[in-house]
């Protein structure tokens, strides 16, 4: 397997089953009707005020899916991440709602052939294959904002490269290949990768390297929306 499971396990994989009430296994989320079902759950469980509010909460912690998948990639290996195998697993006495990713069968690929076409399939596999679709449903079901979900997912996405990467004990050679796949995402023009879109959906969020702690968001996650009532740091709301 040859996994850094310590490592994973902080960026939200688990190798437990837990079954909890809002687990689920993500083949399930391609289904419209179960998929509202679940969101209107999850609105009650989140406190949000309604379920454009729990979709874009949902998006925010299946942003780590896309954490967990990239991490590997950089590190030349990239997981199964086919819905039948990924489930989305929680627990009841968590006070916030905070999931976890299991994998079935927790397996890699390693790296074969040219590394930059092995990458593109790899970014194609996650965000053409299985993100965009999940997200087409969720805007559809509950109508909102694909602009949102995308800086969900694009927030952690940053956070990854230019934060957890970077802060490890590791050799220039890794260092290079997580900043030319960093920009490789971010700038990609081949918008085939990411789905039905015209331009990268990610690259509309980059606007070069920060000097301060935090990137400040573009659009509105409505976190403050939920029974927590707290805005996020970065939030276009109060940033000015």
């Amino acid at each position: 397997m040859d996994l850094n499971l310590d490592k994973l396990r902080k960026l939200r994989l688990t190798t437990e089953k837990m079954n909890a009430s809002l687990s689920i296994e993500t083949t399930k989320l391609l289904d419209e009707s179960y998929l509202k079902e679940y969101i209107v759950a999850l609105q009650r469980n989140i406190g949000a005020t309604n379920i454009k509010v729990a979709a874009s909460i949902f998006i925010k912690r299946y942003a780590f899916l896309s954490v967990i998948y990239l991490y590997t990639m950089t590190n030349n290996k990239r997981l199964n991440i086919s819905f039948d195998n990924v489930s989305l697993e929680t627990k009841d006495s968590n006070e916030i709602w905070l999931p976890f990713f299991y994998f079935h069968h927790l397996e890699v690929q390693a790296l074969e052939g040219n590394r930059q076409e092995w990458r593109a399939s790899c970014i194609e596999l996650l965000f053409k294959e299985h993100i965009s679709p999940i997200l087409d449903i969720l805007s559809n079901v509950t109508k909102v904002s694909k602009l949102v979900l995308w800086e969900n997912i694009a927030v952690y996405i940053f956070w990854l490269y230019e934060t957890v990467i970077l802060e490890e004990e590791i050799s220039r050679n890794i260092v290079k290949r997580a900043q030319e796949d960093f920009q490789y995402i971010i700038s990609s023009p081949s918008s085939k990768l990411f789905g039905d879109y015209s331009e990268n959906p990610l690259a509309r969020y980059y606007k070069g390297e920060v000097r301060t702690i935090c990137r400040n968001r573009i659009t509105c996650c409505y976190s403050h929306l939920t029974k927590s009532q707290k805005y996020c740091k970065t939030c276009p709301r109060i940033s000015k």
